[in-house]
């Protein structure tokens, strides 16, 4: 019989930060080896003293989505952040604005190829476990392991957190207390039925923009789901019988912009958000019904901010 009784909502920090926020600390102002890199950006991070919730700096639909879920009456829930500049961090945690990402073709990428993104992660991982003693998904599994996990996280978060997952995994109760929601991902055999069956067409079961299709999910569980039924056996089981009756994969038409129009999106985007990623600008464009190659978006989005 399952004891289970805290929800630990887990997913990938936001591109989009709030401009109350103050002024990022950027990745991009520091090159060298990753180990380099992680010294001065550390450095740079707790230097800093405007700090903010992590709740309440970063922004965007996808952000509302998941905070939204956080508060459902149906759940005790503690909502954790995956963040590829500051760690595995609590949502209540005060931490400065800042620009850092797992997501490749961003200046502000934390290394070009897995094994420095991986590098990379295990430095904060030691960073956070020396600050608070929970440095990973597995630490907080290991001090938690009769609660349920869900967790949504884009593919490249996925990638760089793969191992990290499959040692939480096997810490909780039960394996089937861990639930992954990373859309399009493929089977992960050492992750087993943990990661959910989800792809594009459930945005016609969720809507929304599908770049916020996991944090849509992670809602969508949340909120229709009580503690006895989330398991992972039990949810992938009800997605495998809901897939048959959606729709198809939406497909987009979009009109294309010149590299003149894509500099003036990203220009007037740039008053009202705290220094995005690329990726994250692509998305708005995307989402606002318009068109744009990515290697071209972030050759226009290199061209503006790196003067």
């Amino acid at each position: 019989m399952r004891t289970a009784s805290t929800l630990f909502l887990i997913t990938n920090c936001s591109a989009t930060k709030r401009l109350s926020a103050g002024e990022p600390v950027n990745l991009r102002n520091w090159s060298g080896t990753v180990r380099q890199r992680f010294r001065w950006w550390r450095s740079a991070v707790e230097g800093r003293t405007n700090l903010t919730p992590a709740r309440e700096c970063y922004a965007g639909d996808a952000w509302s989505q998941v905070t939204t879920a956080e508060k459902s009456p149906r759940h005790e829930s503690k909502l954790w952040i995956v963040s590829a500049g500051l760690g595995l961090i609590p949502a209540d945690l005060r931490i400065p604005n800042y620009s850092a990402t797992f997501v490749n073709n961003s200046p502000d990428s934390v290394a070009t190829d897995r094994f420095g993104k991986s590098e990379w992660w295990n430095l904060l991982v030691e960073w956070r476990r020396g600050s608070s003693g929970i440095g990973n998904v597995s630490d907080l599994a290991g001090a938690n392991p009769d609660s349920v996990f869900l967790i949504a996280l884009s593919s490249p978060y996925i990638d760089v957190l793969r191992d990290d997952l499959i040692a939480a995994r096997a810490r909780l109760a039960s394996p089937e207390n861990m639930l992954i929601i990373s859309a399009g991902v493929r089977n992960i055999p050492d992750l087993g039925d943990s990661l959910l069956p989800i792809d594009a067409k459930f945005e016609n079961l969720v809507g929304g923009a599908r770049a916020t299709l996991n944090a849509r999910m992670l809602r969508f569980i949340v909120e229709n789901s009580t503690m006895k039924s989330l398991t992972s056996k039990k949810i992938s089981k009800s997605l495998n019988v809901a897939a048959p009756g959606l729709a198809g994969i939406r497909s987009y038409k979009r009109t294309l912009l010149s590299d003149k129009e894509v500099t003036a999106f990203i220009r007037k985007k740039s008053k009202s958000i705290s220094r995005p990623s690329a990726s994250g600008l692509l998305r708005l464009l995307r989402d606002e019904g318009s068109a744009c190659e990515q290697k071209r978006f972030h050759r226009i989005f290199r061209a503006f901010y790196i003067k």
